[in-house]
C-alpha cells in the first residue's frame, strides 16, 4: 500500500472560511473523506512529493496504544453487527483516524482486506501493533463465522489485561515517585547546602564532622564526573539491553529473581497466572486446540520462567499428560491455580476453569495490589525519613560546631 501525501484547499462547514493544510492518504477520495469527516468540504487536493514528509512516516515502537487497539476494535464490532462488510468498516475505522501513523496502518489493514485478504492475516502485517492472542482469536472466529462475537470476546479479554496493567503499574510508580523525592531532596542538600561549609571551615581553621565530610565527597564526586557519570550509564544501560535481549540464561536469571523477590515476587506471579489464565480461557473459548492455546499463551508473557513453564506444559499435553503436573509445586505457581487447572482437566471443561481462574485473579489483584501497596509505603517511609534525617545531621553537626568555636 502506497500513502502519499498532498496538499488542500478546503471550506470549512460550519463558518464557510477557506483552509489550507497537509495531509496524507492513498487517493484522493480517502484524503477527501477524510477532510469531511472533519467538517472540510474539499475545494482542491494536490498530490506533492516531500522528504521531510517520508522522514516524518518513520516510526519507532509500537503505534497503536492498547486503548486505542480496544477503542477499533469496539468499533469494528459495532459496525460488523450493524451489517457493514467488512472491508467497508476497515476503511471507515481507517478514514476517521485522526493520527498519521496510526491512520498509515489502518489504510493498510484497509488494502489488504479488500484485496482479498483475510482479517488475522491483515493484522499479522503488522506484528508490532497486534498481538498473536488477538489474531489467533480473530483467524478462529473468521473460520466459524462468528467474527462479531469474538471481537466482542477479544475487547473484553484487553479490558482486563488493562485494568489489571494499570493497577500495577500504579503500585511500581509508588517507590518510583518516593525515590526521585528523596534524590531530589539529598542532591539539594549535597550541591546547595553543604559546600558553603567547607568555606566558612577551611577559613576557621575547623574540622567538618565524618557524616558531613562523606556527603561533600559523594557531592564533590559528581560534580566533576557528571558527564563520566552519564556517558557510563547510558552505555550501560544500552549494554545491559542488548546482553538481556539476546542471552536466554540472563533473562532466566532475571526472570527468576523477579518471582523471589519479597513482596514485588506476588505482583509478579498474579500478573503472568492471570494473564496465562485469562488467555487460554478466551482462546479455549474461542475453540483454538488446547496446544495452539498454550503456544499462543506462550508469547505473550514475557517473564522467561513462565515461557518455559508453558513450553513444558505443551509437551506434556502433547505426550499425553496434564497441564497442571508441570505447575505442580513449582514456585511460580499458586495452590489455587494448580487445584483448579486439574479440577478443569479432569472435568473435561479446561476453559470453563480457567475462565474461573480469570475471573478469580480479576478480583483477588485489587486485594493484593493494595496489601502490597500498604506494605510498601511504611518501608519507603523509614527509608525516606532516614535518609533526611542523616542530611539533617550532616547539616546541623557543622552549624553546631561552629557556634561552639565562635563562643
Amino acid at each position: 500500500m502506497q500513502i502519499h501525501d498532498y496538499k488542500y484547499k478546503a471550506k470549512r462547514m460550519k463558518d464557510g472560511k477557506v483552509v489550507k493544510g497537509t495531509t496524507e492518504g492513498p487517493t484522493k477520495a480517502s484524503v477527501d473523506q477524510y477532510l469531511f469527516d472533519n467538517g472540510l468540504r474539499a475545494i482542491e487536493i494536490e498530490r506533492f512529493s516531500s522528504v521531510i514528509a517520508k522522514l516524518n512516516r518513520i516510526t519507532l515502537g509500537k503505534v497503536i496504544s492498547e486503548q486505542d487497539l480496544i477503542f477499533y476494535l469496539r468499533q469494528l464490532s459495532s459496525l460488523l453487527r450493524s451489517g457493514v462488510k467488512i472491508n467497508e468498516a476497515t476503511e471507515i475505522l481507517a478514514t476517521q483516524q485522526t493520527n498519521k501513523n496510526a491512520r498509515r496502518i489502518m489504510y493498510g489493514i484497509y488494502y489488504s482486506v479488500n484485496s482479498g485478504s483475510s482479517l488475522s492475516d491483515a493484522f499479522k502485517e503488522f506484528p508490532k501493533e497486534f498481538p498473536r492472542v488477538l489474531v489467533a482469536m480473530i483467524g478462529v472466529g473468521e473460520a466459524m463465522g462468528d467474527l462479531d462475537e469474538i471481537l466482542d470476546d477479544v475487547v473484553d479479554y484487553f479490558e482486563k489485561q488493562a485494568r489489571l496493567k494499570a493497577s500495577i503499574k500504579s503500585t511500581v510508580m509508588m517507590p518510583i515517585i518516593y525515590l526521585v523525592v528523596a534524590i531530589g531532596v539529598a542532591a539539594f542538600l549535597m550541591v546547595g547546602v553543604l559546600p558553603q561549609f567547607e568555606g566558612m571551615y577551611e577559613g576557621m581553621g575547623g574540622e567538618l564532622p565524618g557524616v558531613t565530610v562523606f556527603f561533600m565527597n559523594v557531592s564533590n564526586f559528581f560534580q566533576d564526573n557528571i558527564l563520566y557519570i552519564i556517558v557510563g550509564l547510558i552505555a550501560f544501560i544500552i549494554g545491559f539491553r542488548m546482553l538481556y535481549k539476546k542471552n536466554i540464561k540472563v533473562q532466566r536469571f532475571f526472570s527468576v529473581i523477579a518471582i523471589r523477590m519479597p513482596i514485588f515476587g506476588e505482583v509478579v506471579k498474579l500478573n503472568n497466572l492471570s494473564r496465562i489464565a485469562s488467555t487460554i480461557a478466551q482462546l479455549l473459548k474461542s475453540h483454538v486446540p488446547l496446544q495452539d492455546s498454550i503456544t499462543t499463551t506462550q508469547n505473550t508473557v514475557q517473564n522467561r520462567v513462565y515461557k518455559e513453564l508453558l513450553s513444558e506444559s505443551r509437551k506434556a499435553v502433547t505426550g499425553g499428560d496434564n497441564m497442571s503436573s508441570v505447575f505442580e509445586h513449582h514456585y511460580a505457581s499458586e495452590t489455587v491455580f494448580n487445584r483448579m487447572m486439574n479440577v478443569g482437566e479432569r472435568s473435561g471443561d479446561l476453559g470453563k476453569m480457567m475462565k474461573n481462574l480469570s475471573n478469580f485473579y480479576d478480583e483477588d489483584s485489587e486485594v493484593k495490589v493494595e496489601r502490597l501497596k500498604r506494605a510498601l509505603e511504611p518501608l519507603l517511609l523509614i527509608f525516606i525519613y532516614a535518609l533526611i534525617v542523616v542530611m539533617i545531621l550532616a547539616v546541623m553537626l557543622p552549624s553546631l560546631q561552629l557556634s561552639d568555636q565562635l563562643q
